[in-house]
């Protein structure tokens, strides 16, 4: 249930949304101060154990101003991804309510800065390169997809493992990993003993190295 709603105060929040909305990335500031007028920003604010979104409530974008989220399967309840400071949620499935499967839930109390499907079609018809952004997330949400298939589809665990790695954010070939490994295991479909040999096996022929939530890709 939502604590509180009220328009944002777009003025307190400009730098943080230039930063890390991946929508605004190469606008020219003077678009970006126009669009950041339109209606359909709002600040809303959840508890811990809110519902941030399901397909109820998917006609917009979200993306963390304070706290902390999961987003999570509708079905089987398997984390898929945590979220934090600056992270975006509902992008993917914006125009396609039908296809969003999974939920969004408050893992803290959160502030989430949203923006309307209106308003995003608004931004997008009023500044191309707007839409240029929006076609390469999707592009990058297809090649994640994908890596997921191949890690489902693998025959060996280790094989899935590294499959599953190979998608993940890394910083020349450095992957901060953020989620547990009984959280990875659910994720690519073995279980967590297994997960634990695969990257043991990883490690033992050079592929990886990992130190604490570190991992290295060695032949990337």
């Amino acid at each position: 249930m939502i604590h509180f709603t009220y328009e944002v105060n777009i003025v307190n929040n400009k730098d943080f949304l230039v930063e890390n909305f991946f929508l605004f990335k190469n606008v020219k500031d003077n678009n970006i101060e126009k669009m950041l007028n339109f209606d359909g920003i709002s600040l809303e604010e959840y508890k811990t154990g809110d519902l941030l979104q399901s397909s109820k409530s998917a006609e917009k974008i979200g993306i963390i101003l304070n706290g902390k989220a999961i987003i999570k399967s509708n079905d089987d309840g398997v984390i898929i991804r945590k979220l934090t400071r600056a992270d975006v949620y509902g992008a993917a499935c914006l125009f396609d309510r039908a296809s969003y499967l999974t939920i969004v839930v408050a893992t803290t109390d959160c502030s989430i800065i949203t923006f309307n499907k209106a308003f995003i079609e608004k931004c997008i018809l009023f500044d191309k390169t707007v839409s240029f952004n929006y076609i390469e997330f999707l592009a990058k949400r297809i090649s994640f997809l994908n890596s997921k298939i191949n890690s489902f589809t693998a025959k060996s665990a280790e094989n899935k493992l590294y499959a599953y790695l190979l998608q993940l954010p890394r910083e020349k070939n450095v992957i901060d990993l953020k989620i547990d490994m009984s959280t990875i295991a659910k994720m690519i479909g073995i279980g967590r003993a297994t997960l634990y040999r695969a990257m043991d096996k990883l490690q033992s022929n050079g592929t990886i190295t990992k130190i604490d939530k570190k991992i290295i890709l060695n032949e990337v």
